[in-house]
C-alpha cells in the first residue's frame, strides 16, 4: 500500500469536485437511507443515535436526521463537513446533526464519553489502509457502540463478483462532470487500483481535465469482513447485496451490506 496521499487529494484538496458528485447521487442515499431505517426499525429502535462514521457531505446522515434519529456525522475532509452543516441548515435538521472532521482511526478520541445506538458504514469505506487497520477502526466503533447496538455496512465493494475479471474503463457522468476509471484487481492481495481522471464538460462538446489520481484499496470476501466484525466485537446477523431493495447477496450482485449487533462485554 503506498500511502493514502490520495485521499487527501480527492477528498480535501478538490473537495469540491468530489461534493458534485456526492450532490449528483443524493438521490441514492435517500435510498440508502431508507433501507436503513427499515433495518433499525425491524430492530426496534425506532429512534435513537446513530453514527455516521464516513459521512461524506451528509446524503445519508441527513435523510435519517429527517425521519427523527439523532445524527453525529465523521469525516476526514472538512470542505464535506462544512458543506453537511450548511446542508442540515437548509434541510432544518441542524438541532439533531452534528458533523464532525477526523480521521477515522481517532474517532474514538474524538468522540470520547459518547455512545450510540446504531452505527453505520456506507459505500466503499472501509479498505483504504490494510486489515489489521479496518479492524482496529472497527473495534474503535465498538467502542463507542451501546452493547446490542446496530452496526449496518451498506453498499460496499466485495470480492466475490466476477467483474473484476473484467476490469476496463468505465464512465459515469455527475451533472457536468465525467468520471472516467481504469481498474486493476490483483487476486493475490486482493487490491484494487484505480486511475481515476474526472473531466468537466464546458457545455460546447470540450471536455476539460479536472483531476488524475491513482486510489488503492482493500477489497473483502463476505466472510473475511465477517470475520474482522466479529474480532472487533460484532456479530453479524444477516447479509444483503445492495441495501437499496434488500436484495439476496448472491454474486454477481455488486454490492455487499452487512448488519451486525455489537456483541456484549463482560
Amino acid at each position: 500500500m503506498a500511502g493514502l496521499s490520495w485521499v487527501q487529494r480527492v477528498f480535501v484538496e478538490r473537495a469540491d469536485l468530489y461534493i458534485e458528485i456526492m450532490n449528483g447521487t443524493w438521490s441514492e442515499g435517500e435510498q440508502i437511507a431508507r433501507s436503513i431505517v427499515r433495518i433499525l426499525r425491524e430492530n426496534g429502535l425506532d429512534s435513537g443515535r446513530i453514527l455516521d462514521a464516513f459521512c461524506g457531505n451528509g446524503r445519508v446522515a441527513i435523510p435519517l436526521a429527517m425521519e427523527g434519529y439523532e445524527v453525529v456525522g465523521v469525516d476526514i475532509s472538512l470542505p464535506f463537513i462544512e458543506d453537511a452543516r450548511q446542508k442540515a441548515e437548509r434541510y432544518r435538521v441542524s438541532e439533531r446533526t452534528k458533523f464532525v472532521v477526523s480521521d477515522a482511526r481517532m474517532i474514538d478520541r474524538v468522540l470520547e464519553g459518547e455512545k450510540f445506538d446504531a452505527v453505520i458504514i456506507v459505500s466503499t469505506s472501509l479498505g483504504y489502509y490494510d486489515g489489521t487497520t479496518d479492524e482496529e477502526i472497527l473495534r474503535k466503533l465498538r467502542s463507542l457502540a451501546k452493547d446490542g447496538a446496530i452496526l449496518i455496512i451498506a453498499n460496499t465493494l466485495h470480492r466475490e463478483t466476477p467483474d473484476w475479471r473484467y476490469c476496463n474503463r468505465t464512465f459515469q457522468r455527475y451533472g457536468s462532470l465525467l468520471l472516467m476509471e481504469e481498474r486493476r484487481f490483483d487476486p493475490l492481495w486482493s487490491r484494487l487500483t484505480s486511475k481515476w481522471i474526472i473531466l468537466r464538460d464546458d457545455g460546447e462538446g470540450n471536455l476539460n481535465k479536472e483531476l488524475e489520481v491513482n486510489t488503492d484499496m482493500r477489497v473483502y470476501t463476505s466472510t473475511e469482513l465477517a470475520e474482522i466484525l466479529r474480532k472487533a466485537g460484532w456479530g453479524v446477523d444477516s447479509i444483503y447485496g445492495d441495501i437499496r431493495r434488500m436484495e439476496k447477496f448472491m454474486p454477481p450482485c455488486t454490492h455487499l451490506s452487512l448488519v451486525a449487533k455489537a456483541i456484549q462485554t463482560g
